[in-house]
């Protein structure tokens, strides 16, 4: 027993542990050094182990890989191309395969407003490949001139994206089964980018810059395009935390927490120094800012506000910060207007199925020779390039659906009662998040991610958040058909 004049706080350490915890200390510090892939081989074990832990927890994984860790441990190779977020995507689609009760297709894709268009997808895109097999054209050299990659290779990777693309928001929305994990997502995702906004800014005081500037700033750049990871993530995870922010005040259980990361979220977007980012990050804030102010004030002093707001926009020299967006003395871009045209041409002379999902980059380079692209940098134009009006129209009914998932957010939450002020952020954030990810696709591949763009795989790291949050979103109208409060 220890009394008031020995306390066990005052009792200093043996020797021998000392000296065993430097020890051990030391040996760890050494190991690291000589054999760093044994280390990354167990905490490679230590993330698929908590992939098939729970659903939650192999969410986080995916979500830390593919935020955090956007690049390829091997420089050349056919494994160049693979990137730690892939592994994370495929463990969590194969644990959530393993963990249904049934193999019927309804516990797989329960039925909703996206089951129909997203089929219509699946069908036209093989189509699409075998129709540009059967009649290939004789001009275009269906190959790269820097690789062996076969054509069927490219092809059965094209496959192998659309497939992991279309099961990832129903493998979200399974994996979220309490209103407490809609927040625990976001706040996940927060995170990742609240430290992927320290480690760019460190890499731009440390002159990690990219060879372009836009505005007279560079991106960060860490051997690989670093501020990818944040680019289209930050603008798409602002209309979450925000209304979090404005809606959330008395519903969220970590209000403060989401409030810090809403801070860090805007200087992420700050530091893409990506005109599109900046662009939806806007578009996401008024539209969340029009949801509040419409839901705190009377129509009439609504429109008084919005009207002084945009008088003191166009006051305070808004427009030419804007028109120097478009300075290309002081941007880069503008070589997207000869892929647009390239598009427009192919779906021009190939209206019916296109030139084949993924072949694009084919047809541009033999048209372009060094000045193409690959990709067409509009989701619309690559659609309707690649797999022609048959493909456009699957399309655009996907993109109604998602208009009309909006709407189903808007009315299916409760309207009343006092569990409103829960489900109202995540009606305004789903909402505002629909219309900038449609917006986003006058800009990039913004939906589907093509093999053209080096495999497709870096792509994919990328595009997974915005089908994560199209799961969250599912997810949230399956909660609000029962009476479970927010809170729980």
């Amino acid at each position: 027993m220890h009394t008031l004049e020995t306390p066990l706080a005052q009792q200093p350490w043996s020797r021998k542990i000392c000296l065993l915890i430097a020890a051990v200390a030391v040996t760890l510090d050494i190991l690291f050094i000589q054999s760093p892939l044994v280390w990354l081989g167990v905490a490679g074990a230590a993330a698929v182990l908590a992939q098939f832990r729970s659903p939650m927890s192999g969410l986080a994984v995916v979500i830390l890989a593919c935020g955090l860790l956007n690049y390829s441990p091997f420089e050349a190779g056919v494994l160049s191309r693979l990137y730690p977020g892939n592994l994370a995507i495929l463990i969590f689609l194969l644990a959530w395969l393993l963990s249904r009760a049934s193999w019927s297709p309804e516990h797989f894709f329960p039925p909703n407003l996206l089951n129909r268009p997203l089929l219509a997808l699946a069908v036209v895109t093989p189509i699409s490949m075998l129709w540009s097999r059967l009649h290939p054209d004789p001009e275009v050299t269906y190959s790269y001139p820097h690789s062996d990659v076969s054509w069927t290779t490219v092809q059965a990777s094209q496959l192998a994206l659309l497939i992991t693309t279309l099961c990832l928001p129903f493998a979200v929305a399974a994996g979220i089964r309490r209103w407490k994990d809609v927040q625990t997502v976001i706040i996940m995702t927060g995170i990742v980018v609240a430290i992927g906004t320290v480690l760019t800014a460190g890499g731009l005081m440390f002159g990690f810059g990219g060879s372009f500037a836009i505005l007279g700033a560079t991106r960060a750049y860490w051997g690989q395009p670093w501020d990818s990871s944040m680019e289209p993530l930050s603008g798409l995870l602002l209309p979450f935390l925000y209304a979090g922010v404005l809606f959330g005040r008395r519903s969220l259980s970590h209000y403060w927490l989401i409030s810090v990361l809403f801070l860090f979220c805007l200087v992420a977007v700050v530091l893409t120094f990506s005109r599109e980012t900046w662009l939806l990050a806007v578009c996401g804030l008024l539209l969340v800012s029009a949801a509040w102010v419409r839901s705190r004030v009377k129509s009439a002093l609504a429109v008084v506000t919005i009207a002084i707001v945009v008088v003191a926009i166009l006051s305070s020299g808004v427009i030419g910060l804007a028109y120097r967006f478009y300075n290309p003395d002081e941007v880069y871009g503008f070589e997207r207007i000869y892929y647009y045209a390239t598009a427009l041409r192919l779906f021009v002379t190939h209206p019916v199925l296109g030139v084949g999902a993924g072949n694009y980059q084919f047809f541009d380079r033999s048209l372009e020779g060094e000045a193409a692209g690959g990709i067409a940098h509009n989701q619309f134009l690559t659609i309707a390039a690649e797999t022609g009006l048959a493909g456009l129209t699957m399309f655009l009914w996907l993109v109604r659906a998602l208009f009309k998932l909006r709407k189903q957010l808007r009315f299916s939450l409760p309207i009343s009662g006092d569990s409103v002020d829960g489900y109202e952020w995540v009606r305004v954030a789903g909402s505002a998040f629909l219309l900038i990810w449609v917006a986003e696709c006058f800009f990039q591949e913004a939906f589907f991610a093509t093999a053209a763009a080096a495999g497709g795989t870096h792509v994919m790291t990328v595009i997974v958040f915005p089908w994560m949050f199209l799961g969250l979103l599912l997810a949230v109208c399956d909660l609000s058909q029962n009476t479970t409060s927010p809170q729980t």
